[in-house]
């Protein structure tokens, strides 16, 4: 009777785990390359194409040679957070999905903030 509680136990406790690592994965519709205006960011900054994966996120600056992976990203519903450090600065993405081809939010950093506008590139 134990041997049967305790398999229960952990068949339970797995399935728990598989729940929460399933909501931290970011719908398949939203995968992708989306390109990305911030109109009141500093200059460098204002245009680019951010890539969403199933768990991470990367910025790519219109004229700047480097990528700027994502530190963490949670997901929930409709919306994805994020935060990166661009050049020193944490700056934390509150991105919300409007439908499969646009998400608006904002970039947020020490000093400023930005409205985020992502269009989905089409190959």
């Amino acid at each position: 009777m134990k041997n049967k509680v305790l398999q229960l136990s952990v068949i339970m406790l797995l399935l728990f785990l598989g729940s929460l690592s399933a909501k931290a994965q970011i719908k398949t519709t939203y995968l992708g390359s989306w390109s990305f205006s911030a109109p009141t960011a500093p200059e460098g900054y204002t245009y680019g194409t951010i890539e969403i994966k199933k768990d991470s996120v990367t910025t790519f600056f219109t004229g700047l040679n480097y990528k700027v992976p994502s530190i963490w990203v949670k997901v929930k519903n409709d919306s994805i957070t994020y935060k990166s450090l661009v050049d020193d600065a944490e700056v934390l993405f509150s991105l919300k999905i409007e439908n499969p081809t646009s998400i608006k939010g904002d970039a947020v950093w020490f000093d400023g903030q930005t409205q985020m506008i992502l269009k989905k590139k089409t190959d």
